[in-house]
C-alpha cells in the first residue's frame, strides 16, 4: 500500500501529520511524495480561515478526481463533514481526537467518525533532525465570538508530563536542537491533568540534559496572566528562547469585549510590561484581527496606537472572515470587505515599520545563534537567536551549530550576519 499524506496550518497540525505519517509505516505502507503515486491519500486540514478551507475543499475534489481512496481528518472534519462528503464522494472522515483510527484506512476500511471529541493527544517520536515539535494539548478555555475552536475540539487536553519529558529525553538523545512545545493555547497545559504549563517545562529542565533549546508555542493572554511570574523567571534559562507569542486580537476594549475576549487592554500592557522587565531581551509576537463586526474606526485607530505603543517583535495580521458556528457570525455591524483590506494594509503597513525599528537595535552586535535547517534562498541558512529572531547566514555551518553572527543589516522580519569566531 502506497500512501500519500498532505497538511495544511499551524505547528501543531505539522507534529499530528508526522504521528500520522509514522502509523502508515507501522502498518506496513509505504510514503510517497506525488499523490499519483499512491493507492491513498491522506489529507490533514485547518479550518482557521474561510479562504484555507475553500482552498482545501477545491483541492478534496482534485484528489478525488484521481480515483484514489481518500481520508480527510485534521479540525474541518468536525466543522464541515458533508462539504468535504461533496468535495470527495466516499472520502473517510476522521475526527483529529481519532487519529490512531486511521489504521483502519490505511488496512482498507472505510470511516466515519465526526465530533467524537475523544481525550486523547497524539505525539509522533523524533527520528532524527535539529527540530522537534511536540504537541503538549489541544483544545482552549475561551469561548472566542471569531473561533471555531468549540466545534473541533472540545475542552483541553494534555499530553501526560511522564511521556512529554520521555519524548523530549529521546529527541534530545537523537540529536534535537530546537524543541517546540506546541498547541492551541499551550498556556491551558495541564487544566485538565492539575499542573500547569511551568511545572512541564520545569520538570523538561531539570531531567533532561543536553544542548537544546524550548520554544514555547502560542499562549491565550487570560490564561498566562496565572503563572507569568514564574514563567517569566523560567524564561531566564539559557535553554529557552526569549520568546512570547501572545495574542492581542484588538487593541480596543469594546472589541474585545464583543470577541469575549478574556482581558482589558490594560491588562495586556501589564502582562507584556512584567516580561519584558524581568527579562533583559524578549522577542514578542502578537495577533490582531481587523474587520470584526462592530469595528469602528475609532477602534481601529485605538489598536494602531497599541501596536506603535507596544513594539512587537512581529504582528500577524488577519482580515476578519465569518467561520460557522460562531458568536460572531451572526454579530451586526459587519465591516465590508474594502474597509477591512484598507485597514489590514494600514496595520501591516505599521506592524512593518515598528518591527525594522525593533530589529535595527541588533545592527552591529554580535550575537549567539543556533543555525537551524531553514533556508531563505540557496546558499543561505537560517540561525535563530535566543530571542528567536531569524539571521540570513551563508552556508558555512552546519544545522544544530550554534554560532556567533556579526548582524550586517536588517529587515522587519529579519536580519542578515556574518559568522565570526
Amino acid at each position: 500500500m502506497r500512501i500519500y499524506v498532505e497538511e495544511y496550518g499551524c505547528w501543531l497540525n505539522k507534529a499530528l501529520t508526522r504521528y500520522v505519517e509514522q502509523l502508515v509505516r507501522a502498518e506496513g505502507a509505504v510514503l510517497v511524495k506525488d499523490p499519483k503515486d499512491a493507492d491513498a491519500v491522506i489529507v490533514n486540514t485547518c479550518a482557521v480561515r474561510a479562504d484555507t478551507e475553500r482552498k482545501i475543499l477545491a483541492r478534496l475534489r482534485e484528489l478525488s478526481a484521481l480515483g484514489k481512496r481518500v481520508a480527510v481528518t485534521g479540525c474541518l472534519v468536525n466543522v464541515r463533514p458533508y462539504s468535504i462528503e461533496e468535495a470527495a464522494p466516499g472520502a473517510s472522515l476522521v475526527d483529529p481526537s481519532c487519529l490512531d483510527e486511521l489504521r483502519r484506512f490505511v488496512r482498507g476500511e472505510n470511516v466515519w467518525l465526526v465530533r467524537e471529541y475523544r481525550r486523547r493527544l497524539h505525539a509522533y517520536r523524533h527520528e532524527g533532525g535539529v527540530r522537534y515539535v511536540l504537541p503538549v494539548q489541544t483544545g482552549c478555555t475561551g469561548r472566542c465570538g471569531f473561533c471555531v475552536e468549540p466545534i473541533v475540539r472540545r475542552g483541553v487536553s494534555s499530553l501526560d508530563p511522564e511521556v512529554a519529558v520521555g519524548l523530549v529525553k529521546d529527541a534530545v538523545r537523537m540529536g534535537a536542537k530546537e524543541i517546540y512545545l506546541t498547541g492551541q493555547d499551550v498556556a491551558a497545559y495541564g487544566v485538565d491533568l492539575g499542573v500547569k504549563l511551568t511545572d512541564l517545562v520545569e520538570r523538561i529542565l531539570e531531567e533532561v540534559d543536553g544542548d537544546y533549546v524550548i520554544r514555547l508555542g502560542m499562549m491565550e493572554p487570560w490564561m498566562t496572566k496565572a503563572f507569568a511570574e514564574k514563567l517569566a523567571a523560567i524564561l531566564k534559562d539559557e535553554r529557552m528562547y526569549k520568546y512570547l507569542h501572545l495574542p492581542l486580537q484588538s487593541g480596543d476594549d469594546g472589541i474585545l469585549k464583543r470577541m469575549g475576549r478574556r482581558y482589558t487592554v490594560a491588562e495586556y500592557k501589564a502582562l507584556v510590561a512584567l516580561f519584558r522587565r524581568e527579562l533583559n531581551e524578549l522577542s514578542v509576537v502578537t495577533d490582531v484581527i481587523v474587520g470584526y463586526p462592530g469595528e469602528t474606526e475609532e477602534a481601529f485607530n485605538n489598536t494602531l496606537r497599541v501596536v506603535e505603543e507596544l513594539a512587537f517583535d512581529k504582528v500577524h495580521v488577519a482580515r476578519y472572515t465569518f467561520r460557522p458556528f460562531t458568536p460572531a457570525y451572526i454579530e451586526k455591524g459587519t465591516v465590508s470587505e474594502p474597509e477591512k483590506k484598507r485597514r489590514s494594509k494600514l496595520l501591516s503597513r505599521l506592524a512593518a515599520e515598528v518591527a525594522a525599528r525593533v530589529n535595527s537595535k541588533y545592527a552591529g552586535r554580535t550575537v549567539r545563534a543556533l543555525v537551524t535547517e531553514d533556508r531563505r534562498r540557496a546558499g543561505t541558512l537560517i540561525a535563530r537567536t535566543l530571542t528567536y529572531k531569524p539571521v540570513v547566514i551563508p552556508e558555512v555551518a552546519e544545522p544544530g551549530e550554534w554560532v556567533k553572527v556579526k548582524v550586517t543589516a536588517f529587515t522587519p522580519h529579519y536580519l542578515v550576519g556574518e559568522v565570526v569566531d
